[in-house]
């Protein structure tokens, strides 16, 4: 009897130091998000669930990203998966929608959606999430303009882009802004200047800015202080400095080739440095949302803790 009590004591002392360890992580994160300006989140899924597909895997994450302090979520089209009109979203998913923006609200974590790919005809998809995002009433929907890339030329691609978002915003008039994400293959409509040019061209729109993408179609263009530094004054002269006090970010290491965007792979193989990106956004006194993609999810964040925590001293 005395070894069991030993034993049972000895548990109850474990845990007890894996909550306190919990609660100081989590109160660092918090910290630096405070300083950085910027809430921290990851896409998708956490690490023992990459990509949550339906309500119970997504409850979950939101419960795992509270616990250590994260603050933003991107969830997956997988998520939505079998909902093709209006018709599909109101029959089946409705509720499920409203129980994830509730508990998301209940934790004080910022929803994101992002359709990573859309096809040569994206009325009806685009239609459905800005349905999608209006009743989960999310920070930012995220869409690649470069649905018309493979079917013709870059301008005529991209005047189109425009003319199709400008309808869709016309008929629907979502109340969230359609964001318009840099892509990374060289040669699709998705660069820095096309996703400036396309937001000051239509309406209810505003850039997201993939930086892993950025990097891969300039073929390594994103190395130096320097390099973001210009990226984020061509933003401010572009658009103004209003768009510095929600701005919203990707943040990847990614593999490229000539033709751009291969892969995305763990940011500490890859050859863009995050301590460039986050000195450069203090500096100018960037708020928003800074969004990681890596395989390790919520685990990369805390592999870095110490060095985000410099970084924002």
């Amino acid at each position: 009897m005395g070894e069991l009590n030993i034993k049972i004591n000895h548990y109850i002392v474990i845990t007890n130091s894996d909550f306190m360890v919990d609660i100081l992580i989590r109160k660092r994160i918090l910290k630096i998000q405070e300083r950085l300006g910027m809430r921290i989140g990851i896409t998708y899924g956490v690490k023992a669930m990459p990509v949550v597909k339906n309500l119970s895997q997504a409850l979950e994450a939101l419960r795992e990203l509270y616990k250590i302090g994260l603050k933003a979520f991107v969830l997956p089209p997988e998520l939505f998966s079998g909902i093709e009109s209006h018709s599909d979203l109101y029959k089946s998913k409705y509720g499920d929608l409203l129980k994830i923006k509730d508990e998301a609200k209940r934790y004080n974590i910022e929803l994101s959606l992002r359709l990573p790919q859309i096809s040569g005809e994206p009325d009806e998809m685009i239609r459905i999430y800005t349905k999608i995002c209006s009743i989960m009433d999310v920070r930012a929907f995220s869409a690649k303009p470069n649905f018309y890339s493979a079917f013709m030329p870059h301008d005529q691609a991209l005047r189109l882009a425009v003319y199709k978002i400008n309808e869709i915003v016309a008929s629907e008039a979502p109340r969230v802004k359609i964001g318009i994400e840099t892509t990374g293959k060289t040669g699709d409509v998705g660069s820095l200047e096309d996703v400036i040019d396309i937001v000051k061209r239509t309406n209810s729109t505003e850039p997201i800015i993939n930086f892993g993408m950025l990097h891969a179609y300039d073929n390594g263009f994103l190395r130096t202080r320097r390099d973001f530094n210009f990226v984020f004054e061509k933003l401010r002269k572009s658009l103004g400095p209003a768009y510095f006090q929600n701005a919203f970010f990707f943040f990847s290491g990614v593999r490229y080739t000539s033709q751009g965007y291969a892969e995305t792979i763990p940011l500490a193989k890859a050859d863009i440095k995050l301590e460039n990106m986050v000195r450069e956004a203090m500096a100018a006194g960037i708020k928003g949302t800074l969004i990681f993609e890596d395989p390790a999810k919520e685990k990369m964040v805390l592999g870095i803790l110490d060095g985000l925590a410099d970084m924002v001293r």
